[in-house]
């Protein structure tokens, strides 16, 4: 059972005025990474250029891309180390989806490099990225929750 192998994702942000090339070029990084470790590369979807929900290293906006890949050991560590070096990164996440995965049981799915220069600019109207529209929910609003109170009014334990 020495082929059982751990499923992650690793989000990254990358910044928005880079070019294609150098995207790619950071993805073959990732891509290097777990090849050599004895991962396999699942999949690579871009997600496109978004508007951020706070500024990150002075961008209001950054360009989604997520790799989702199997590994053993310290490769989350290599990948991460290399997403470290790249000054096109603004920031990365890897979470751990699975244990004790075969490299039979995901499926690869086939790279389409995307076209970059086609991406447009993110309007203005868009919703932020990761921000909730209504501030209601942060604030836990209740109003499904039935409270036992009588109106005003209505209470006589407050009469002299």
């Amino acid at each position: 059972m020495s082929n059982l192998m751990t499923e992650y994702e690793t989000t990254m942000v990358v910044r928005p005025d880079i070019s294609g090339d150098v995207i790619e070029a950071t993805l073959d990084r990732v891509r290097d990474a777990v090849k050599n470790s004895g991962g396999k590369l699942i999949a690579i979807n871009h997600w496109g250029k978004k508007k951020l929900a706070f500024p990150i290293a002075k961008h209001t906006r950054g360009i989604y891309v997520q790799a989702h890949y199997l590994g053993k050991g310290g490769l989350v560590a290599e990948v991460e180390r290399n997403l470290r070096i790249q000054e096109s990164i603004i920031r990365f996440l890897t979470v751990k989806l699975a244990s004790d995965v075969t490299a039979e049981q995901r499926e690869e799915k086939e790279y389409v490099k995307p076209s970059y220069e086609m991406e447009a600019d993110v309007p203005d109207d868009e919703p932020i990225f990761g921000a909730r529209d209504d501030r209601r929910e942060r604030d836990h609003d209740r109003d499904d929750v039935e409270l036992d109170v009588p109106p005003l009014g209505e209470d006589d334990s407050f009469k002299d």
